[in-house]
This record gives structure tokens, C-alpha cells and sequence, in this order.
């Protein structure tokens, strides 16, 4: 059972679902459209690399500013994502963090807060590729709930001002998954094929 008192195994497990989402991806999938209507997988992935890279300073007490939103051209993608994976697991094994007041983009907060939210920040981009290409995000439930307790504390309802990262809620059908009602309140239509 996941906490978001304790998100790390959540964050571990959101990790693990969004690599096996992500990486090594024949170069034909690379172009397809997501639901994050502005960026292919191609463009969706780079993002994701400075979500990773920002998680680790910020543990370590750095400012989300330090990393630029969009990555400098890597050369191996794969690689990178699963460096900066491994360094953001590996930082936040220590549980002074949690209670440690830490900078996120939407002000300081508890380690514990901004680790969640990132939780909910990987599998919503994981379910963008994923639709996008065909490999659904597996992942439990309670990982969803810690990203979407953590999300629904972060983002107001309805329409998102500028700069808020995700577009306006969409309505999630009656009968959604946590996934999918995730995805919902991140800006996405749950029943989308992209």
C-alpha cells in the first residue's frame, strides 16, 4: 500500500510504469501523435527527461528553475531518462526528505507533497505515450491515488490559468478507472485514442 505521507514506493513504481511506457521505442513511433495534443511521443519524451532531472536536485535542495523545461539534445534518450531515473530513486532513499521544506514550481512544500506530485506528473505522461503507441501504463491503483491526491491539492478545477502545467479538467465518464480519471483532471480525454 502506498502513502502520501511516504510517496517514494508510489514514485518508484510510477517510475518504473512510465519507463516501461517510454523507452526503447521503434523510431516509427516516435512521430505519432499523443494526447498532449501539442508534442509527439518524440517531443512528450524530452519533457519527461527535465521532470526526472528536476526531481533529484530539488531533493537535494536545489530550485526546479536550476533545470531547463526543455532538455538540450541528447543523443540517447533511453539512456538519459534511465540515468535520471536512477539518480532521482536514489535521492530520495533518504526519509529526511519528506518532512523537508523543498522548492517546487508552485512555492516550498513538504518532501513528501512535491514527491507526489510528481507521481501523478509521470503517469499521465506515461498514459500520453502509451495511448499514443499502444502500450498501456500498468500501474496500480494506490500509485494513481497518491498522483491524484497530489494533483487535485495543486491544480484548480475547471479552467487552468497560464502557466499552470496541464490544460482545463476534462470530464471523466462515470465508469473511469483512477487512471483514467487521473488523466482527466490532468486536461486529457481518458477515452482518446491519439
Amino acid at each position: 500500500m502506498t502513502s502520501t505521507s511516504d510517496p517514494r514506493a508510489a514514485f518508484a513504481a510510477a517510475t518504473r510504469a512510465t519507463l516501461d511506457v517510454v523507452l526503447d521505442l521503434p523510431a516509427q513511433d516516435l512521430g505519432r501523435s499523443t494526447p498532449c495534443t501539442e508534442l509527439d511521443v518524440a517531443a512528450l519524451r524530452g519533457p519527461l527527461l527535465p521532470v526526472f532531472r528536476r526531481v533529484a536536485p530539488v531533493g537535494r535542495g536545489g530550485a526546479p528553475a536550476d533545470v531547463p523545461p526543455v532538455p538540450a539534445p541528447v543523443e540517447d534518450v533511453d539512456g538519459a531518462l534511465r540515468t535520471a531515473a536512477d539518480d532521482a530513486l536514489a535521492v530520495w532513499s533518504d526519509p529526511a526528505l519528506l518532512t523537508r521544506e523543498l522548492a517546487h514550481p508552485a512555492g516550498t512544500m513538504p518532501g513528501a507533497a512535491l514527491l507526489a506530485t510528481y507521481v501523478g506528473e509521470l503517469v499521465t505522461h506515461a498514459w500520453d505515450v502509451g495511448t499514443a503507441v499502444g502500450r498501456p501504463v500498468v500501474v496500480a491503483d494506490d500509485v494513481v491515488a497518491v498522483g491524484s491526491a497530489a494533483s487535485h491539492q495543486l491544480l484548480p478545477r475547471g479552467e487552468r490559468p497560464p502557466g499552470f502545467p496541464f490544460g482545463p479538467e476534462v470530464a471523466a465518464p462515470a465508469d473511469a478507472s483512477p487512471l483514467e480519471a487521473l488523466v482527466a483532471w490532468q486536461g486529457r480525454d481518458p477515452r482518446a485514442i491519439a
